[in-house]
């Protein structure tokens, strides 16, 4: 017999008979569940037939699509939780008082008398409460709806609230109820509120029903990830199965993620990966299922992952329904730090929340704004300086005579009595160190260009553009609609145009235009790339690091390099300006930072005709016009004069002298090269340089500031070296380009 057996081709002839047991359909399971039932001697409301046993068998059956489903013993756990709420049923109804079985028996049948003997089960205790409007009793609804904002997120909730009302109802007439999922993705930037929320929404799914704790469970990815092969697998199956009833948050979803952008799911490690695959076997949207997910993170890096990984996460967390989470505009940043201010009992004047609210305005156009966390921390430094406010007035009254201190009796009481008071008042100042700049920004634009010569056609359009935001404020209009925010600076070299752009930094800032008078300058090299692809990257990262800010494109003609290729096959440089045009449209960038294009007149025109989108998005030009003679003798002599160099003659100058230095100076600026106030700031380094190294020594320990003196002969001699070394070169350069028109 052994060696009968063992010449069989197979185990199958041993065991000839395969008995392959099925999963227990619906009837089944109720059939079972009444056996539950009679055995611990219990009855039913509305009979065996009625509608409540089934809707329990359907909702255990629901399991079957999962691989873990257990069949009785899914259904033995169902029954449970039945007499569990029976069990709270009866011991709140002996604390509200006793019932009459009189009472009872008009809720039963004649079959649920005759066994009387027999506890029931009422449809409460079979399919639990209907949900009710949690929105009149819920405390963490409440709290939810004082948030500022957020309305979209809370019609959700509506929504969901009257879903569960509908399945509940569809359930008891045998209607499949309609599909609901409780896991969720809140996306959005920092600081608004994500984490909060998702805290508030799982205590309002526990109100409603939906879910058998209000246990909220918070993780980050670190609890997920393991440090070797099937950790992390381990670790994420024993987080999901520890959270079966509770809410779980996973703040910073996105970083479980790492394949970066552009990249494929298969370039992100394994362990990742594993967390991912073990959430999607484990997490499914059964309608009833006592499970509540929810993944925070960020917009963008959200929707990257989705894309890339196991396609069943979209299914189970559908980004369609997911709550979006936005930036807080003015008014919401404004009721935000009003809350927080009276939840610590802080008050303000008017003008300093005025002063707050412009605050928070420029901190939106910074990147990374943090939206109710900058709040916070505006409120922290207010709060901070007002301290050092109040050390330096106590400090103040301590050196006073006495007959100079406050009459309190009269009502003059300082700060300093108001913080004794446990009163914080805040001021202006406590929001804003410069917060009157805007009074005195004309001013102070004019003093900016204090040393630069013929430049009051400028000072007069940016003074024009202070006073005309000042009376769009007035009128309780945006006056970014209006004052330009993009510009064409055209000139020669060496005419102010990268000074002047630094200086519209501190201008638009003091305006309040931008959060920081820093600009950031560049040149064409700077937005393109070396490679294909490398380009675009460029721009954008460029475009980041000025939000707020003044991006300053210096040589920009040098982008129009690419205007002339052969087929019309795009160039860097027209990637480049394409990318331009592209990222000034964006709502992220528009009206946020101040752009200025740089260079000479003519290649300016060029690189406008290159795309027609940068005609329309810079019609502002500022013309910077050459230096005339004049101008530059005005502008050496202010140069010579900081350097205590006086130009000064003992007698009358020799006849003409005046005229002649006029004409050199006219006739350096026909030059080659010539870069004008770039030039004249060069010569009047050699002269300062001549004079100080000639000077005697006792004239250098004289205190007179106005020692050293050159006559209009000396500075004549200069400029005529000058001329000469510069026509010597240019000499050269034609020389050259005859020797190579020979060749």
């Amino acid at each position: 017999m052994t060696n009968l057996l063992g010449s069989l081709p197979s185990g199958r002839w041993v065991f000839p008979r395969r008995l392959q047991l099925k999963d227990y359909n619906d009837e089944h399971l109720r059939l079972i569940l009444l056996q539950l039932i009679r055995h611990n001697l219990f009855a039913v409301e509305g009979g065996d037939d009625g509608p409540y046993p089934r809707i329990v068998a359907k909702r255990v059956g629901r399991g079957r699509k999962s691989s873990g489903f257990a069949n009785v013993y899914d259904l033995v756990l169902a029954f449970g939780k039945i007499v569990d709420r029976q069990a709270l049923r009866l011991k709140k109804g002996l604390a509200d008082g006793p019932k009459s079985r009189a009472q009872t028996a008009n809720k039963t049948d004649d079959n649920q008398i005759a066994n009387s003997a027999c506890s029931l089960l009422t449809r409460q205790d079979l399919i639990g409460p209907e949900p009710k409007d949690v929105r009149h009793y819920s405390t963490a609804w409440k709290e939810f709806e004082q948030m500022v904002g957020l309305d979209s997120v809370k019609g959700a909730i509506g929504e969901l609230l009257t879903r569960a009302k509908v399945n509940y109802r569809r359930e008891i007439v045998d209607k499949e109820p309609l599909q609901t999922s409780l896991n969720r993705v809140f996306i959005g930037p920092p600081g608004t509120g994500k984490t909060t929320v998702a805290k508030l929404y799982g205590q309002i799914l526990a109100d409603i029903g939906l879910l058998s704790t209000k246990e909220v469970v918070y993780k980050t990815p670190d609890d997920f990830l393991g440090q070797y092969m099937g950790e992390s697998e381990a670790k994420t199956s024993q987080i999901l199965d520890s959270t079966v009833g509770k809410v779980l948050i996973v703040d910073d979803a996105h970083m479980i993620y790492q394949g970066g952008k552009g990249n494929c799911a298969s370039e992100t490690d394994n362990y990742r990966l594993g967390c991912i695959d073990t959430i999607v076997t484990k997490i499914h949207n059964r309608p009833g299922e006592d499970r509540c997910v929810i993944l925070l993170g960020y917009p963008d890096l959200m929707e990257e992952m989705f894309r890339n990984v196991n396609p069943g996460l979209r299914r189970r967390f559908p980004l369609e329904e997911a709550f979006r989470f936005q930036n807080y505009d003015d008014e919401h940043l404004n009721q935000i730090l009003r809350l927080k201010m009276a939840k610590e009992e802080i008050s303000a004047t008017e003008h300093a929340m005025d002063v707050a609210a412009e605050v928070l305005r420029r901190s939106r156009d910074r990147p990374n704004f943090g939206n109710g966390g900058d709040v916070d921390n505006l409120l922290n430094q207010a709060k901070t300086r007002f301290r050092g406010r109040q050390e330096t007035d106590k400090t103040i009254q301590t050196e006073k005579p006495k007959a100079t201190q406050p009459d309190i009796y009269n009502g003059d009481i300082s700060d300093s009595d108001s913080e004794e008071n446990n009163t914080i008042v805040l001021e202006p100042q406590d929001f804003d160190p410069e917060w009157d700049r805007g009074v005195h920004a004309t001013k102070k634009c004019q003093a900016l260009f204090d040393g630069l010569i013929g430049f009051e056609p400028i000072i007069n359009t940016f003074q024009g553009y202070h006073r005309m935001a000042a009376n769009l404020r007035r009128r309780g209009r945006d006056p970014r609609d209006i004052v330009p925010f993009t510009f064409l600076f055209k000139g020669p070299p060496g005419t102010g145009k990268t000074h002047t752009a630094r200086i519209v930094g501190q201008i638009f800032y003091d305006m309040g235009f931008l959060s920081t008078a820093e600009v950031i300058e560049c040149s064409a090299s700077h937005l393109i790339g070396q490679y294909m692809g490398q380009t675009a990257p460029k721009v954008i990262d460029m475009f980041e690091r000025a939000l707020g800010k003044v991006l300053f494109i210096d040589e920009a003609y040098r982008l129009a390099g690419g205007a002339g290729s052969l087929g019309g096959t795009q160039t860097y440089e027209s990637e480049a300006v394409g990318e331009l045009v592209d990222c000034m449209t964006k709502k992220r960038y528009l009206k946020k930072m101040v752009i200025v294009l740089a260079g000479y007149d003519k290649d300016m025109d060029s690189l406008i005709q290159v795309n027609a989108g940068l005609r329309g998005r810079f019609a502002t030009e500022i013309v910077f016009p050459p230096m005339d003679a004049t101008r530059m003798r005005e502008y050496l002599y202010k140069l010579l004069n900081k350097e205590d160099i006086e130009v000064w003659d003992e007698a009358k100058p020799e006849l003409g002298g005046e005229e002649a230095m006029l004409k050199l100076l006219g006739d350096l600026s026909r030059t080659p090269g010539w870069s004008n106030g770039r030039d004249i700031k060069t010569l009047a380094g050699v002269i300062t340089g001549e004079v100080y190294k000639t000077a005697a020594l006792e004239d250098l320990e004289d205190g007179d500031e106005n020692v050293f003196r050159i006559s209009t002969a000396q500075l004549n001699g200069f400029l005529e070296d000058m001329l000469r070394q510069r026509t010597q070169v240019g000499e050269a350069g034609r020389e050259t380009d005859k020797i190579g028109s020979y060749e």
